[in-house]
């Protein structure tokens, strides 16, 4: 799971949702193992799961990448946040 941000009225530092500030919540979530993309999702909440059978499937090492952005109508893809996984 991930923390939804905002690009309108973000600034809180008080723990509490921010605004959506778009039409819908939506995510593009990529697998990248060894610099090659393995997978990429679009996603309506800030989670996915990654299972065995879909790693099985994709072939993926011990040590692989998943990026997340949030999506938007106006802007496209965010910054797509990183996070190396060791299984």
């Amino acid at each position: 799971t991930w923390t939804r941000r905002t690009r309108i009225g973000g600034d809180s530092w008080t723990g509490l949702d921010v605004p959506l500030s778009e039409a819908y919540e939506a995510y593009m979530v990529r697998v990248y193992d060894g610099g090659q993309m393995q997978r990429e999702a679009v996603v309506s909440l800030p989670g996915w799961t990654y299972g065995a059978a879909q790693q099985a499937a994709d072939g993926v090492g011990q040590n692989f990448e998943i990026q997340v952005a949030q999506l938007s109508d106006t802007f496209g893809p965010g910054v797509f946040a990183r996070m190396v996984v060791n299984v």
